[in-house]
């Protein structure tokens, strides 16, 4: 009777290699691979530039016009100590200025001094100089030189009231340091009423998604890219006894060191981007008013979109690589 044959020996023990490995695996495809992997890195910069710029911007602008329409109220609390030091300055060089004046006319009225006083060495600029920067003089330029060099004590009153009113054209420019954003702001062009700021904000949405669905599309794209020119690879892989999931696990740690990269390049651009243009248009009022948590915030949001959105790119090739039959790969000319 002859014996029966025996069957083949079927798969005994499959052994799945240690994380370590598969990323180690990973860094040497991105590496021989550079530019295949710079392509889809620069996409990721550039999309999450322009996230992280509308966001940083948004937010500084948004900041800006609330502190704006706030401090423009008049019941105010930030300004009532500012406004209370203009109400005492005022009638106090207005006192100063009386008495310059009496005191002058009385040193020129009776002969014109031929003397000479030294206006800047005394004040550090000349009278006509101060009077471009206060917009007044407490009299004409020449009557206060000359009455300057006949009765001494008019340069102490003069001085008096030069600091005083340095000061209060520094307490006015704080006041209306909330009227002047709001200018620039129209200027700008940047929307200040509820249904502009509304429709703006309808606007953003759509860019930033129109901006997040070419970015998902492009590293799609790459990824299947990268794929399609792997498959004498991933079928030697199989071959050799690479588990599907291990195969999924290679693609989507490649992508996730292209993704954590892209994205802090893109989000360090982003918010030098935002910065240079906001700064450039609204100067102080942008520091001013600087919303750090928000932004903070909003860069957070923007690493996990930059890092979910690659990772989820790669899903679809690493799946469609994991169910390859070894055969087929190994047909495939490319």
């Amino acid at each position: 009777m002859a014996s029966k044959s025996s069957n083949p020996a079927g798969v005994q023990r499959q052994i799945s290699l240690p994380m370590g490995k598969a990323v180690e695996i990973a860094w040497k495809n991105i590496r021989l691979r550079l530019s295949r992997s710079l392509l889809v890195t620069s996409g990721i910069i550039l999309a999450l530039a322009f996230l992280t710029s509308i966001n940083v911007s948004k937010s500084m602008v948004d900041s800006m016009r609330d502190w704006a329409a706030g401090a423009s109220q008049p019941d105010a609390k930030e300004f009532a100590g500012l406004r209370a030091e203009r109400d005492k300055l005022e009638p106090a060089i207005s006192q100063v200025e009386t008495e310059i004046r009496a005191k002058t006319h009385a040193a020129v009225t009776p002969k014109r001094p031929t003397g000479k006083f030294e206006v800047e060495k005394t004040f550090g600029d000349s009278l006509s100089a101060i009077q471009k920067e206060i917009g007044v003089l407490p009299g004409g330029a020449d009557d206060l030189t000359a009455a300057m060099a006949v009765d001494a004590s008019i340069p102490p009153l003069f001085r008096s009231w030069l600091d005083q009113s340095r000061t209060l054209l520094d307490v006015r420019t704080k006041i209306s340091a909330p009227q002047s954003l709001q200018q620039l702001m129209k200027e700008a062009g940047v929307p200040t009423t509820v249904e502009e700021i509304a429709n703006n904000r309808i606007q953003t949405r759509w860019l930033l998604g129109l901006a997040l669905l070419v970015a998902f599309v492009g590293i799609l794209n790459a990824m299947l890219m990268s794929v399609t020119e792997r498959f004498r690879e991933i079928g030697t892989m199989k071959c050799l006894g690479a588990l599907d999931s291990f195969i999924i696990k290679l693609f989507l740690i490649e992508s996730l060191f292209q993704g954590i990269v892209g994205t802090l390049l893109g989000i360090i651009l982003g918010v030098l981007l935002s910065l240079v243009s906001v700064l450039s248009n609204y100067g102080r009022y942008a520091w001013k008013n600087l919303p750090a948590g928000e932004i903070g915030l909003s860069l957070l949001v923007c690493l996990l979109i930059g890092v979910t959105l690659t990772v989820a790119g790669a899903l679809y090739p690493a799946w469609q690589a994991a169910r390859m039959q070894p055969i087929e790969a190994m047909r495939s000319d490319t």
